[in-house]
């Protein structure tokens, strides 16, 4: 399994949209093959983080190549104004339990 973090830095305020944003764009990657699922962690510091779960790095790889994948992350149709308030970190996952 693989997993896409994305660690998201934004101003409080605007800590709604960012959520609203991002359940509106989970139904488009569900459409993806290989997707498996999507979480949103919020820290204490207020920070947010997305993760996507996907069955391999080749069904990550045709998400992170799709124009869908520019609009979710600050692309010019994106929701998002800013992308350089992001980090997005790819991990090998194993489940154990």
């Amino acid at each position: 399994m693989n997993i896409v973090l994305t660690k998201i830095y934004f101003l409080a305020d605007q800590r709604q949209a960012i959520v609203y944003d991002f359940k509106h764009a989970l139904p488009s990657m569900k459409r993806f093959s290989g997707f498996l699922g999507f979480e949103l962690w919020t820290a204490e510091d207020g920070t947010v983080q997305a993760v996507s779960r996907w069955e391999s790095k080749e069904a990550v790889d045709e998400y992170l190549q799709n124009d869908l994948f520019r609009q979710h992350h600050g692309g010019s149709a994106g929701p998002q104004e800013n992308a350089s308030n992001q980090v997005t970190t790819r991990y090998t996952a194993e489940v154990l339990s």
